[in-house]
């Protein structure tokens, strides 16, 4: 589903145009000890639609920002991205 006209704003350094809960969600990750943030922008930048994520990756975001990595899921689940844990 495409944001609302008056949900899309500026960048937040993503060189594009971006809507309030990307925004939202990248402020929140830049709070954490992870690089959740960069894989939330860099999905964004490149409208990726499926998504390859180690299992190992996933343990350490779940031991370092409890909760980050299901706020992540959630936001790429909304977008229809496809995420394959390997």
């Amino acid at each position: 589903m495409a944001p609302a006209a008056s949900d899309v704003r500026e960048p937040l350094g993503f060189g594009e145009r971006s809507d309030a809960a990307t925004e939202e969600l990248v402020l929140e990750l830049h709070h954490t000890r992870t690089d959740l943030a960069k894989l939330v922008m860099r999905v964004h930048q490149r409208h990726l639609r499926i998504l390859a994520v180690s299992l190992e990756a996933i343990a350490r975001w779940q031991t370092d920002a409890p909760g980050a990595w299901e706020s992540v899921q959630d936001w790429l689940r909304t977008r229809g991205v496809r995420v394959i844990r390997c």
